[in-house]
């Protein structure tokens, strides 16, 4: 639901903005060109069929590259395990070591949860009501069949003509689980052999309704950066004798209860990143007065309404260090027996310019009054903004072409994807569902009745060989 806040018109537009470049409107229409309409919603809708829950991708990742192979595309395979299948599909053998349009999709699924909560069963792929039904069929499945379609749309000119780009699918596993069976081996391995000049992912999308202004105006949001993840435990060990029928003073479960409590009342800071504030001055063209001064100025206005900003989920994450607990466990005992040893994950989200020992240092000092100690699990490394030149442009005039009148922004992604291996290697990589989808698709994704519209894969496959004709015009060679 979006908030609103009578007399405080700024607040509210902050988390229209936010949520809004998550949430987006689906236009169906499609010209899919020499393909017929229904070629990429069978394919999906196979894909889907075939359950590639994280560590199950093999049998989907053959799939895909058998039909890459077989529709004449010359395919590499990186690694062939069951839990760690990944292949590139590309117009050029890679040893020819052209420079390389790199569009990037994982194979893996989240698993599908109860049955019963599906309309149809999540892996039957079933095509109805205008709609591709299952498991994977937004994440990510249907970006890997638009950007799979859309290459194949250049495979005879590249046969005929010697083109100076190789464009290749990159399919991995492993995203959903942290990227270290997919990405991370090939940003790692194989990224002189893929020679990527440019990755293009999954993150942002497009929505309209966005502005009061102009609530026509279609928004899309292009992933150019992403919060960092950093999980942490609070464990005590604190030591007391056990029988719960003597209330101690200090015993582990209060320790951590109590170290807890602290850490999820704690009142983050507003910092308005610059990619953040980017996109509130691009939009700000199309306000006047008041509010447009405040999106001009967001850096400044957002602390001012902090107290409204946290109250929002979407905003909160644009705009502060988030933490929350997502477990919390104790030495196994009878239900009398004081527990020696408690312990509690936090799932943290940094914003891009957080100093990560600045946090853990504010983290620890909130924990300080209780008898418990703070460890990093596991954190990940920065990764640099992608700039807006040649490779952003293209995708801008892209959308532009496709969707007619649009305004395209630079996006802050809230969660973590595949992209950031790449950019850590000094590739600009970009993060977009080319798709206008209602707040209903998006909510299904890892959660019941997932589906994807197939005019709107048709649409999306528009995009990218728009994008693959732009970055060739660029070159001035084509």
């Amino acid at each position: 639901m979006i908030m609103s806040f009578k007399g405080n018109y700024f607040p509210g537009l902050v988390i229209l903005l936010l949520q809004a470049l998550l949430f987006t409107e689906l236009n169906v229409a499609s010209d899919t060109g020499n393909r017929p309409d229904t070629e990429a919603a069978e394919l999906l809708s196979a894909y889907v069929q075939i359950p590639s829950v994280s560590g199950q991708e093999k049998e989907a990742g053959v799939f895909l590259e058998s039909f890459c192979r077989e529709n004449g595309l010359y395919t590499r395979i990186f690694t062939d395990q069951e839990d760690s299948f990944n292949f590139a599909a590309s117009l050029y053998p890679l040893d020819q070591q052209k420079p390389n349009i790199v569009f990037l999709t994982h194979i893996d699924v989240v698993p599908a949860g109860d049955e019963q909560g599906w309309t149809y069963p999540p892996f039957s792929g079933k095509i109805a009501d205008g709609m591709v039904w299952g498991r994977g069929a937004i994440d990510n499945k249907a970006l890997g069949v638009m950007q799979l379609m859309a290459i194949l749309r250049y495979k005879d000119l590249a046969h005929e003509t010697d083109l100076p780009y190789n464009v290749s699918l990159l399919a991995v596993s492993g995203e959903e689980t942290g990227g270290n069976k997919g990405a991370r081996i090939i940003a790692s391995e194989y990224l002189e052999e893929l020679n990527p000049v440019v990755v293009y992912g999954e993150g942002g999308a497009g929505v309209n309704g966005l502005l009061p202004s102009r609530p026509d105006l279609t928004v899309f949001g292009i992933e150019v950066v992403q919060k960092r993840r950093m999980f942490l435990e609070v464990i005590s060990d604190a030591t007391t004798s056990g029988h719960g029928s003597i209330p101690r003073e200090v015993y582990s479960t209060r320790e951590v209860t109590a170290a807890c409590n602290a850490l999820i009342e704690a009142i983050p800071n507003i910092s308005v990143s610059p990619t953040v504030s980017e996109t509130f001055i691009h939009l700000s063209d199309y306000e006047s007065g008041l509010v447009r001064r405040m999106m001009k100025n967001v850096d400044f206005f957002a602390p001012l309404f902090g107290r409204f900003i946290r109250r929002d989920p979407i905003s909160s994450s644009m705009l502060t260090n988030t933490m929350v607990l997502t477990s919390i466990s104790s030495a196994e005992g009878a239900y009398n027996q004081i527990p020696t040893h408690t312990r509690a994950v936090f799932d943290c989200r940094l914003l891009p310019d957080t100093d990560e020992e600045e946090f853990l240092e504010e983290v620890k000092r909130i924990v300080s009054p209780w008898e418990v100690s703070v460890n990093v699990l596991a954190s990940s490394p920065p990764a640099p903004v992608s700039e807006q030149g040649m490779y952003f442009r293209a995708l801008k005039e892209s959308l532009y072409s496709v969707f007619g009148e649009v305004e395209v922004v630079p996006f802050l992604f809230v969660a973590i994807n595949d992209n950031r291996f790449f950019r850590r290697r000094g590739i600009p990589s970009y993060g977009l569902l080319p798709a206008i989808m209602p707040e209903e698709l998006m909510e299904s994704i890892h959660y019941f009745d997932e589906r994807f519209p197939v005019g709107g894969l048709n649409k999306g496959i528009e995009v990218y060989v728009n994008l693959i004709y732009n970055i060739l015009n660029q070159t001035n060679e084509f």
